[in-house]
C-alpha cells in the first residue's frame, strides 16, 4: 500500500471521529465504524445516572422512619440547598437520592437520632428539562424525571403536525466539555421496528424539521 493510499485512510478515518452530528436510525449510520456508535451507546449509558442527580428547584420527598415531623417533601433553593429540622440548611445540589439520604442519617445521628432510617426520592425534577421544538402541536420545555425518549417527548409536545418531517428531527446536546452534538433521529426507522429509540438527556433540544413536498 502506497503513502498516498495510507494517508487517504488516515483522513478519511479522522474525519469520522470528530463528526459532530450523528445520524440516527438509516442505513448510512450502519456503515460508519465504531467510533461513533460508541459514542452514542456512551451517552445513553450515562443518561440515567446524570438524571439522578438532585438540582435548583427539584422537589424532594425526605421520609425519616417513625419521624413524621421530618418528613415531607422539600423544594431545592436557587443556590441548591434545602432546609431540614434539627439540621438547619443543607447544600443538596449535585448529590443523588442516596448520597443525600446517607448525609441526612449522618447529621441527624449527631445528637438527635440513634438510628435514623432515611429515604430520599424525587417528586419533581425541576431542574431538568427538554426542550421541543418546531413541527409539534405544543412546542415547549418539559420536565425529564427519568430516561425518556425522543418519541416520548414528542408525544408530550402534542404529537408531529401535518408537515412534520419524520426522517428529519434533530436532537442537539451540549457535552461536558461545552460543544454541542447533533445526532439526526429517523422516526420512521423507529416506529417501523428497524432501529432502537433515542434516548434524550437533560438539556437536550429536540427540532423537528419541515417537509418539503
Amino acid at each position: 500500500m502506497n503513502k498516498t493510499r495510507l494517508f487517504f485512510l488516515f483522513f478519511f478515518s479522522l474525519s469520522l471521529f470528530v463528526s459532530c452530528t450523528i445520524r440516527v436510525g438509516d442505513s448510512s449510520a450502519d456503515r460508519q465504524t465504531g467510533s461513533q456508535t460508541s459514542a452514542v451507546e456512551n451517552l445513553e449509558d450515562e443518561e440515567e445516572d446524570h438524571l439522578s442527580y438532585i438540582g435548583a428547584g427539584d422537589k424532594i420527598n425526605i421520609q425519616v422512619y417513625n419521624e413524621k415531623e421530618l418528613s415531607g417533601v422539600y423544594q431545592v433553593s436557587p443556590e441548591g440547598y434545602i432546609i431540614f429540622p434539627f439540621i438547619g440548611e443543607i447544600k443538596v445540589d449535585g448529590l443523588n437520592i442516596f448520597s443525600l439520604a446517607m448525609k441526612i442519617s449522618s447529621k441527624l445521628k449527631e445528637g438527635y437520632l440513634k438510628e435514623p432510617n432515611v429515604t430520599v426520592s424525587v417528586e419533581e425534577f425541576v431542574s431538568k428539562r427538554i426542550f421541543v421544538l418546531g413541527q409539534v402541536k405544543k412546542a415547549g420545555s418539559f420536565p425529564i424525571r427519568r430516561r425518556m425518549s425522543v418519541i416520548e417527548a414528542i408525544s408530550l409536545a402534542g404529537g408531529f403536525t401535518n408537515l412534520a418531517d419524520l426522517s428529519n428531527v434533530v436532537v442537539t446536546r451540549k457535552g461536558g466539555d461545552g460543544m454541542e452534538k447533533r445526532f439526526v433521529v429517523d422516526i420512521k426507522s423507529i416506529v417501523n421496528g428497524a432501529k432502537e429509540n433515542f434516548y434524550l438527556d437533560a438539556g437536550d433540544i429536540v427540532f423537528v424539521g419541515e417537509r418539503f413536498f
